[in-house]
């Protein structure tokens, strides 16, 4: 079966060959000495880790958990944070839906209120007008950086800054699974508490991996409502968490998607994240000023930094059986519902989207294969209506 042409990165990305044959390889040494034996001879690889990863976010290593998933490891710190009635939580209104069930849940459980942050003409979020709504009684600020539903980009740094000059005392979190990978990544200038982010989109790790940043600030306030042998230790009859980013962290864990992890964080940081940057950008610039030429196409883009990918429908039919006609041509996008940035499309009033995801894989005959094959498509359910 020849391999497809993959425009679904920002969905979950193809493993270097090297990174599935890193995993497999751990898994046969488990078949041959015991999981727990060959898990004890990867302890260096596993701690080296966090130092990879810290170097990817411009953090301590101490400052970095891992983890299986990114809601996972959002709920965990986000169930950590103490709130109480009162309390305000502010999101973006890209906010994805596993972060605003997390976030809504808090707040229930809590008696905190949540609301959407104002947004700009761009409709991304508007730094100053949040800095106006800020007040004492803030004390989460969520940012979703690349939206699911639209290839936006928003100003993490700007708001980062702007909430340090205004002196707020509000824990400030970012989704960054859509960013890492493709833009560059340093919390230090971005000023936040939180960045979660999986391992499985543009940053090519395994499915069911993701990382963390936690600031110290955080690590020392939060009250984990999980903990095991690895978040704590007795000390003295009671449990001590530890005050640190491993306070969120688990014992247990697939060591072969971890090492497969720690290989594609060496790879993205075997590459400048600046250049990176340009390059997927000027790929998805390309596809998307291609697909705006063909007739019945919508693009459906905002912002005026905008990611990695394209999102748009074609006139005349379903956002999922297009999927199903370019995955007939051997060509892999994604789609996504209303249900997955809940906010922003029901302000936009759109119902479902394509996406079609760059990375370095995709060459030039991609972009044209798959913009012929939209073409194709497009004409035929022209023909149709």
């Amino acid at each position: 079966m020849p391999p497809v042409i993959h425009f679904n990165h920002a969905g979950a990305s193809i493993l270097a060959p090297e990174t599935v044959e890193l995993i497999v390889a751990h898994l046969r040494r488990e078949a041959e000495l015991g999981p727990m034996e060959a898990g004890t001879a990867a302890a260096d690889r596993l701690e080296a880790g966090y130092a990879r990863a810290a170097r990817l976010l411009g953090c301590a290593a101490t400052d970095v958990a891992f983890g299986t998933g990114h809601g996972q490891l959002y709920g965990d710190i986000l169930a950590s944070v103490p709130l109480k009635a009162g309390d305000r939580v502010l999101v973006s209104r890209q906010e994805w839906i596993g972060n605003v069930l997390a976030l809504k849940h808090a707040c229930h459980v809590s008696g905190a209120s949540m609301s959407v942050m104002p947004w700009d003409e761009t409709t991304a979020v508007d730094v100053e007008a949040v800095v106006r709504s800020l007040d004492p009684d803030v004390k989460i600020v969520a940012l979703t950086w690349v939206g699911a539903s639209g290839a936006l980009i928003n100003p993490a740094e700007a708001l980062g800054k702007a909430l340090r000059q205004a002196k707020s005392g509000a824990f400030y979190m970012i989704d960054a699974s859509q960013a890492i990978g493709q833009l560059p990544v340093d919390v230090s200038e971005i000023g936040c508490d939180v960045l979660v982010a999986c391992g499985r989109k543009f940053l090519r790790g395994p499915r069911g991996t993701a990382l963390a940043y936690i600031s110290p600030r955080l690590a020392v306030s939060m009250v984990p409502r999980r903990v095991d042998d690895r978040s704590a230790k007795l000390d003295v009859g009671r449990a001590a968490i530890h005050q640190s980013a491993q306070a969120v962290e688990t014992a247990e864990f697939a060591v072969a998607l971890r090492l497969g992890l720690i290989d594609s964080l060496e790879r993205a940081l075997s590459l400048n994240a600046f250049d990176t940057r340009v390059k997927l950008n000027a790929l998805a610039t390309e596809l998307r000023n291609r697909l705006t030429d063909v007739p019945g196409v919508n693009i459906l883009d905002l912002g005026r930094d905008k990611a990695a990918f394209v999102t748009f429908v074609i006139e005349g039919i379903p956002c999922q059986r297009v999927k199903e006609l370019l995955a007939a041509r051997g060509i892999t996008i994604g789609k996504n519902g209303v249900g997955y940035t809940p906010f922003d499309m029901d302000i936009r009033g759109i119902t479902e989207i394509l996406r079609a995801s760059v990375h370095f894989g995709n060459t030039d005959t991609d972009i044209e294969k798959l913009v012929q094959a939209v073409r194709e498509i497009a004409a035929e359910a022209a023909e149709a209506a």
